[in-house]
Formats: structure tokens, sequence, C-alpha cells
């Protein structure tokens, strides 16, 4: 098991965040239902947070415009300036932050600290940027019925953006810093466990001179879908754009398990089996297994499969689980489908115990992978497929047969081959997948500036015009 911080550890940078968020307007919430949020891990309680109706999203918009005023005229040098305060702070408080990852978001160690590596990534990209002509973001030239029309390329007043749960921290900063740093306003939707590290983010942005209003939350929770989607649809209508995501928003608050196609890994008959078997590990266990980046579904070819499963499987049985699943019942379920999968003809590969809650029963339990060899054509039908630590591989012998797969797969598509990017470009055209690697395991995030749509990352460190790298 991962080692987990004591709770102490966030009091520091939790204690009066909250009550100050309140009183500067950072969450928009009326007098209306709280929810207390426990540890992920131990179960101790964290907050109170209260959640946001749609009345609460309106007035939040209404409060960014307000702030929008205030924002714009600071000097671009002065917003670049505040960036700067805003990472320092953050990074004095890596600790604590840490443990907000931990506890509130249900990351282990080595996915947390996964996180806060890729969160000062997000920040120095756009520090670079701010300092060098911001251009790496562009809005959609799109306003709501409700909010004021602008014109393409103009720059929106208020965006609305959104969280990934499984990279809550990098996904955040990456949603609002844009935005903020061209002097608009941004309205935040996070779920209740997302909001905890939100509000120690937006704290420090605060304290470095961001001005009330610029930067709120509208928190949402687990069980009322219909309030998550009026909430949803008030932002969409009232807000002038919507942030860019690395795969778009997810349904609100969706009580399916897994609220997006999930992603493929491709080994082809030319691939090296045993490098794609240490990146599935990654692709299909980290963080749980979930994220918009999750693969829980491989393509073998026939001659590879035998080394590709051998390693494979050696290599998830030394793997580590330490992100916890933030849905109660969610691992209960993975078992229960791989028990369903396996009545059906599939192998067992690996497939551990049935997790134990804590003896309480009050918080979920870290899942272990399980590992299928599919023989139920489960792979034809993967919006079916459970969120967690889950691989289901499926052998293929011709390449069509692979494409045709990935014509029902969701954005993340890893492809393990020795032929060179030039050639599979045009196979790739028709494909739904929009973020496409070569002999490398899927990562979530938007891309670098000036990367171009299509395939990402060849092992050759070639670049041709279809956009592969």
């Amino acid at each position: 098991m991962p080692s987990r911080p004591r709770c102490r550890t966030y009091q520091d940078l939790l204690g009066t965040t909250l009550a100050a968020a309140l009183k500067a307007g950072t969450v928009s919430a009326g007098p209306r239902e709280h929810v207390l949020v426990e540890s992920a891990f131990s179960g101790h309680p964290l907050l109170s947070l209260p959640l946001s109706a749609p009345a609460d999203a309106r007035n939040a918009v209404e409060r960014a415009r307000t702030a929008h005023g205030v924002w714009r005229g600071v000097r671009a040098s002065d917003r670049a300036r505040w960036l700067a305060w805003l990472r320092k702070g953050l990074a004095g408080r890596h600790g604590a932050l840490g443990s907000v990852l931990t506890h509130a978001a249900g990351l282990g160690s080595v996915d947390a600290a996964t996180e806060l590596r890729q969160a000062d990534r997000v920040l120095r990209h756009f520090a670079a940027a701010g300092r060098h002509g911001f251009g790496s973001w562009q809005p959609q030239g799109r306003a709501g019925p409700g909010g004021p029309p602008h014109r393409t390329g103009e720059r929106p007043a208020v965006l609305a953006s959104q969280v990934d749960d499984a990279r809550p921290l990098a996904s955040l900063l990456e949603g609002a810093l844009p935005a903020l740093l061209r002097g608009g306003a941004v309205v935040t939707e996070v779920d209740v466990r997302s909001a905890m590290v939100a509000l120690a983010v937006t704290s420090a942005a605060r304290r470095a001179g961001l001005p009330a209003g610029a930067w709120q939350l509208v928190v949402q929770g687990f069980s009322d879908h219909a309030t998550a989607r009026a909430v949803r649809a008030v932002l969409t209508e009232h807000a002038d754009d919507s942030a860019p995501q690395c795969c778009g928003p997810g349904p609100a608050r969706s009580t399916r398990a897994r609220p997006r196609l999930p992603g493929l890994l491709v080994v082809r008959h030319d691939g090296q089996a045993r490098a794609a078997a240490r990146a599935a590990v990654r692709a299909c266990f980290s963080r749980a297994g979930r994220g918009c980046a999750a693969t829980p579904l491989i393509a073998v070819h026939a001659a590879q499969s035998a080394d590709f499963l051998d390693c494979f499987v050696r290599e998830a049985a030394r793997f580590t689980p330490g992100s916890t699943l933030l849905q109660r019942r969610q691992p209960a379920l993975l078992l229960d489908w791989a028990d369903s999968a396996v009545a059906s003809g599939a192998q067992p590969l690996l497939l551990g115990g049935r997790p134990g809650d804590r003896p309480d029963g009050s918080a979920p339990a870290v899942p272990r992978p399980v590992i299928l060899l599919d023989g139920s054509r489960w792979h034809e039908r993967p919006h079916e497929l459970p969120l967690g630590p889950l691989a289901v591989v499926t052998r293929f012998t011709w390449w069509a047969q692979a494409l045709e797969l990935a014509q029902h797969t969701g954005s993340h598509l890893s492809v393990f081959t020795r032929t060179h990017a030039s050639r599979l470009a045009p196979q790739f055209a028709g494909l739904p997948a929009t973020r496409i690697r070569l002999n490398q395991p899927p990562v979530a995030g938007l891309l670098p500036r000036g990367a171009l749509p299509g395939a990402e990352g060849h092992d050759d460190g070639a670049r041709d015009a279809g956009g592969f790298r």
C-alpha cells in the first residue's frame, strides 16, 4: 500500500480557506445543502462544502463580469508577475497540497507526486507563453444566448471551465490560466473532491493578487444529477465561452460507470512487445484507471501475444495500486463485472481477491488490477467496460481488425509499431481518436503550443506533414 500522509498536513492549507473563500465569493453557493467530504483513505472528515444551485452559477457569472472589468485593466506584465507569485505560493505549500491530492482526490503517493510535477509543468508553460506573447490557446468564438456576443478571435470576458477528477490540479490550471493571463475571468465547475484542490489553488491565487470574483468555483455533488446538469446548462448559457479540455467535457456528474469511451492500446506485428507491456501497465492501472486517458482495452497482434502477455502479467503483478475509485461501490462493481466476463468466456490472467473497505465500511477500497484475455467479445462493446484498473486484451490477425476496433473507442490511442508515421497517417484519418501516440503510453492534457492534431511521439523523433511526432 502507498504511504499515506497524516491528515494534519493539510490543516494549515485548508483550515480557514473555506470561510475565506465564501467571504470572498470564491465558492458560489446559497443557503442550501452541504456535504461532508471525508478522506478517501482514512475516512476522517475534511470539510463541509456547500453545493451550488443553478442560481448560484448565474450569480457567479455576473460577479465574474464585474471582476473582469478590474482584472482586464491590469497590465499584461503585472498579470505575468501574478502567475509567478502564484507558482511560488503553490511551491511553498507543496507538501500540504500533495496531502490534499491524496486525501481529497484519492490519488496515491506516486500519482499525487506525478500530478504535482505535471501541474508545475503547466505553470512553467503558461509563464513562458506569457513572457513570449501568449498564443497557445484560442477561444472557440462562441457566445452563450444569455451572454454578450463577441467576435471570433475577441477575448471573451467570462469562461467556464471543468476539472478532470483523475488530474484535478493540472486540469484546473489548464482550464483557468490562459483566460486569467489574458485578463478574463473564470468560473470552474468542480465536484466535491476536486473542490478541495481548487480551494487551495484559488486561495493562493487571491493571495498572489487576483481580484475577488475573477476565479470562482461552483461545487457539484455526486448524487443530485439533475441539479448538476442544470448548473452545467446555466454555465454554458451565460458564460461567453468554454475553456478547452483534453477530451472535452464528460456528462455532468453522470451515473454511468465510465463517462467517456475508453482509450485503446494496439501492438502491431512489428511493435516491441515488452515496451508495449510496460506502457500498458501505466495506461491501464495508474490513477485507478480513471480519467480521460484511461486505457483498459488492448489489441495485440497474434504473433506478438505470447511475449506481450507474459511480460504484461509479470509487470502488472509487481504494480502497487495506490489511488482509489471515488465512488464507493465501484471496486465491488469492477469485480462483479469481471466475474460475469469470466462466466461468458473471458480468461482471467490477473484477478485479485475482492478489495475490502476499512473495518467501518466508510471509505472506498483501493482496487487491485484486473487482466482478462477476452474470449467473450467484450471488446466489441467498449462503452460497457467498467471504471477501474482494468485491462481487457484481445488478439487480432489483420490490421484492419484493429482499425475497426479503434472506430468504437475514445480520444486516446497508442500504437506500438516500427512502421513510420507517414505510412499510418492516412489510415488514422477517419478514426475518432484525436490524441494518437506512437510507441508511448497515452498522456492526458492540452497539446503543447504549436502541436498539430493527430499522432504525437514517434520513437525516431521524426515529424511529418500529418502531425505525427
